[in-house]
């Protein structure tokens, strides 16, 4: 019976509850790998400075270097640990280690300088880049052209779901907009002043948040009819998808991979998706077939698209069937999986 493969898989988050072998990455592989989870440490003030102020985690490379030999391939889940983890390698060049690294902030957008000259000296130690937008493609090949061999673009996917509401069941419902994020990953002010224009025709549920302070939504007023809905468990959260109109996704252009898991959840309940054109989005969220897109920032391009959904509810029903037969076709879990195991086998010589 041939050996299942090892992989260190280090995460840019503390601690998890899921079991490692079934993350999504890996969890319909053929050759059923041994997944260890490595996450970040809690060190309080340390931590946090890890995260919001260098960006970019030390102590958790440091010590999973001691773990990496005893493994087929280290897999992380972000630059903010692998590029760090690859200087350890390049540093410790007589290891051999082999480093596939899940690029979500395009190597932290670095343009110049010495962090420039430090992350390409880190990067050309990564066996394989994999990023999750093609958008990403443009920084790659401007500030590092010479790594174009070893980056592969894999979509991202989810799991099957199964509909409990027939597809015109969101006519009456809400707008919903999905997000417990701040200012940084989200455009509130662009996303209240559009809806200004239509607030006596739906609600706007958004969901994950308590309240918008006015710093995160510069100013912009809150119409009445805004309903906030705080953390949901996911079987509320997809009936709340479900009951909507339509759902809208107002990102910032970050140029970063950001925002897919929300619209594939929202393709794969059926319903119609309004984005921001940001890179993270493009290659999911087909303007005019699966929904509509807008410039980002651009509030009354954004107003234009709700009102086009909120005058045709068979519109909206039309975009959220194509877009469920979209995201089972294109971006299911199972596919994603596929296509990591190829990855994982090219690297490590097909290791199993």
């Amino acid at each position: 019976m041939p050996r299942r493969p090892k992989i260190l898989f280090l995460a840019n988050w503390p601690s998890t509850t899921r079991d490692p072998e079934n993350y999504a990455f890996f969890a319909h592989w053929e050759s059923r790998p041994r997944v260890r989870f490595f996450g970040t440490q809690a060190l309080g003030a340390w931590s946090r400075w890890e995260r919001d102020v260098f960006k970019f985690y030390l102590v958790q490379p440091l010590l999973a270097l001691f773990l990496a030999p005893f493994y087929d391939a280290v897999v992380a889940f972000s630059s903010q640990s692998g590029l760090p983890f690859a200087l350890l390698l390049r540093l410790c060049f007589w290891m051999r280690v082999k480093l596939i690294v899940f690029d979500v902030e395009s190597f932290g957008r670095v343009r110049g300088g010495w962090p420039l000259r430090l992350a390409r000296f880190a990067a050309s130690r990564i066996d394989r880049v994999v990023y999750a937008s093609s958008g990403q493609e443009a920084y790659y090949d401007r500030w590092f052209p010479q790594g174009k061999d070893r980056r592969v673009f894999i979509p991202l996917g989810v799991g099957d779901y199964e509909k409990r509401r027939p597809d015109d069941a969101g006519r009456e419902g809400p707008i919903v907009a999905l997000g417990k994020h701040g200012a940084a990953f989200r455009d509130w002010a662009c996303l209240l002043n559009a809806y200004a224009d239509h607030a006596a025709q739906a609600e706007l549920w958004i969901v994950g948040r308590r309240d918008l302070p006015p710093e995160e939504r510069a100013g912009a007023a809150i119409p009445p009819s805004v309903r906030f809905v705080p953390y949901l468990p996911m079987d509320e959260l997809r009936d709340v998808i479900e009951q909507a109109r339509f759902v809208v996704l107002p990102l910032p252009e970050r140029e970063q991979s950001l925002g897919q898991l929300s619209a594939l959840l929202t393709m794969a309940l059926g319903k119609a998706v309004i984005a921001s054109g940001v890179i993270g989005l493009r290659d999911y969220v087909r303007d005019g077939e699966t929904g509509l897109c807008y410039p980002a920032g651009d509030a009354r391009a954004l107003s234009a698209c709700l009102g086009k959904l909120l005058a045709a509810p068979d519109l909206a029903a039309a975009y959220g069937r194509a877009a469920r037969q979209r995201q089972q076709a294109e971006f299911n879990d199972r596919l994603m999986a596929q296509r990591w195991e190829e990855l994982f086998r090219a690297v490590t010589g097909g290791a199993r």
